[in-house]
């Protein structure tokens, strides 16, 4: 071996060798377990009592630190009940060790279990015991706390309030550099969140670079990105960027961008959580389909073809629209959404626009339109809540399909058309049970070229003209279903009930109108029809009337059915009508077989009517 190689192999041997033994003397000469009683003063200071149960000692790597075993602390001022940290680990300055001194320059927390009793007090096991540029000292400068670095693994929190108990849990979180004064330095924090024991884990992770000015009270985030798993079948993913203003409890968040699956939300937001508090959010979407984001309720799941998952979607719906009222608890609040498209259960809202006025117990839908089923749909509302939650809304729908529509909300209607209507109304209730239960409203209504796919109208009027008229049975055989005139009415709802009132509408020179039910909940519908020919004939495709009984009078008929089975037998002449033609029918027969006079006429026609219940047709 070259004789300047062993030279300076033995050279670096001899440098280690006294590191080694200069490491070893400090070590040796300086006792950690000295400094029991400064963490401990320094954690009293901050209003947490902290007992170190075992004896601290070394370790050597990776890096040079103090090794706290099980340590307990509580503090009555910051809301934390018994809680205990498993392993604490402070690493010290080279320097200052060298110099007989101990300086912590970085705190890691293993395995701490902390239990608070108050959501505002929460983030005191956030706050990193940072200094800056001004280490906390003891007086003969033999003990310094200045933290550079900061993390906590494999950790809980709990924190029970009001009976209720959340859980935080695998907690992450490292941050360096922390400054005071306006340094940015980054944070990462990754936890799972439940909202009791029993609930399904939501994982978050954050990545954020902050910027802190504890002098001037402010809080910069920049670049932060949250991701949120769990909370619904896609992953959310959050950008933002936020100025928070500490000491007035307020923030704001600009360049916000959120993502779950295909959808995705823009726009801005402010916060003050200070009393009153306040919301402002201005978003602007693509588009959401509730079946991709929302997690089917586990009573929903159950339920099979029961009610409960009925209960259970209006249930959520009224969190959710009661949900700003319970995050501002009394103050004010603002949203303005628009989306490109909503598809809830196959429907499609496009071009939806929500904006909504929350203050104390009272959330005032302003505006919520979109385009649906061809057509537009605009409603305002005012939603109270209390013991009991009230709605009162205005709504107005245009050219909506009719087709389209009940093929998704109820397929075994099988009406066409355009409706066009204006309503006003009012509910109370806390499910969809109550709430239909208890809806009463009222309008106009107009549906342009309605076509009744099952029953044909027109053929029963014929068929009772025919009676009259005895005329031959109608050779070609009858469409199935009915085409109308634009259909206008008035209608109410109310106790589970559709009411049409006055309703008019007519078949070329058949002129009908009537009033009628349509039984929401059983899908079931009683309507009077009462028909009038203006004419010699129904129409082109009809049947020519000559009879002076049928011509020019009100011929009622009463349609009853089911949505389900309605047909050709759902429409049937009103029965006393019919005795009563047909009691006329036997008098004129008998005029004209026989040869009596008009007295004699009478007399038998009082007999027969008398006998038949019918009344004299005037």
């Amino acid at each position: 071996m070259n004789k300047a190689v062993k030279v300076t192999l033995t050279l670096v041997v001899v440098i280690i060798l006294a590191i080694a033994a200069l490491l070893a003397y400090v070590l040796l000469a300086l006792d950690p377990n000295s400094y029991k009683p400064q963490l401990e003063n320094a954690a009293r200071e901050q209003g947490v009592e902290l007992h170190i149960d075992g004896d601290l000692g070394w370790r050597l790597f990776p890096t040079i630190a103090i090794q706290l075993g099980e340590t307990r602390f509580e503090s009555e001022t910051h809301g934390i009940r018994p809680s205990s940290v498993q392993e604490v680990n402070l690493a010290v300055g080279w320097r200052e060790l060298l110099q007989k001194r101990i300086a912590i320059k970085a705190l890691a927390i293993d395995k701490a279990d902390i239990h608070l009793t108050s959501s505002e007090q929460a983030a005191t096991i956030a706050a990193v015991p940072a200094s800056g540029d001004q280490p906390v000292s003891t007086d003969d400068k033999s003990f310094s706390l200045g933290v550079e670095k900061f993390s906590i693994a494999n950790s809980t929190v709990s924190l029970e309030e009001d009976g209720n108990t959340t859980l935080l849990s695998n907690i992450d979180l490292s941050t360096s550099d922390v400054s005071l004064t306006g340094d940015e330095f980054p944070l990462a924090i990754s936890l799972e969140y439940r909202a009791d024991s029993s609930a399904e884990p939501i994982r978050l992770d954050l990545d954020a670079s902050l910027s802190l000015d504890q002098q001037a009270g402010k809080l910069l985030a920049s670049n932060t990105i949250i991701s949120v798993d769990g909370a619904m079948p896609e992953s959310i993913k959050l950008n933002f960027s936020a100025a928070v203003d500490i000491e007035n409890q307020s923030g704001e968040l600009t360049d916000l961008s959120a993502t779950a699956g295909k959808t995705t939300l823009t726009g801005t937001g402010a916060y003050r959580h200070s009393l009153p508090r306040s919301l402002q959010l201005n978003l602007k979407g693509t588009e959401i389909n509730t079946a991709d984001l929302l997690v089917q309720d586990a009573a929903a799941e159950s339920a099979g073809e029961g009610d409960t998952a009925a209960d259970s979607e209006a249930t959520n719906l009224l969190a959710s629209i009661f949900a700003p009222l319970a995050i501002l608890e009394g103050g004010t609040g603002n949203i303005d959404l628009t989306m490109d498209k909503i598809i809830h259960s196959g429907i499609e809202l496009d071009n939806m626009r929500l904006s909504l006025d929350a203050e104390g117990n009272r959330l005032t839908i302003n505006e919520i339109s979109g385009a649906l089923f061809g057509g537009t749909v605009n409603a305002t509302a005012v939603v109270t809540n209390s013991a009991t939650p009230r709605v009162t809304f205005n709504k107005e729908v245009t050219n909506i399909d009719l087709a389209s529509a009940f093929a998704q909300l109820a397929d075994d209607i099988d009406i066409t058309g355009t409706l066009n209507l204006k309503v006003a109304g009012e509910t109370r209730g806390a499910d969809s049970d109550a709430l239909l239960d208890n809806l009463k409203a009222s309008g106009d209504l107009q549906v342009e070229n309605p076509v009744l796919a099952t029953i044909n109208i027109e053929q029963k009027y014929c068929e009772i003209a025919a009676l009259v008229e005895n005329t031959p049975k109608r050779s070609e055989s009858w469409p199935q279903g009915t085409r109308l005139d634009n259909l206008v009415s008035q209608f109410r709802i109310e106790d589970g009930k559709l009411y049409l009132d006055d309703y008019s509408t007519a078949i070329g020179n058949l002129k009908m109108r009537g009033d009628g039910e349509i039984l929401i909940d059983e899908q079931a519908f009683s309507i009077a029809v009462i028909t009038r020919l203006e004419g010699d004939s129904t129409s082109a495709e009809g049947c020519a009337v000559k009879s002076t009984r049928v011509r020019d009078k009100d011929i009622p008929l009463l349609c009853e059915d089911s949505f389900a089975t309605a047909g050709a037998r759902s429409c049937k002449p009103d029965p006393e009508f019919m005795n009563a033609l047909l009691q006329n029918e036997v008098i004129d027969k008998i005029r004209e077989k026989t040869n009596l006079d008009e007295e004699k006429v009478e007399k038998l026609e009082g007999l027969l009517r008398g006998f038949l219940g019918g009344k004299k047709d005037k």
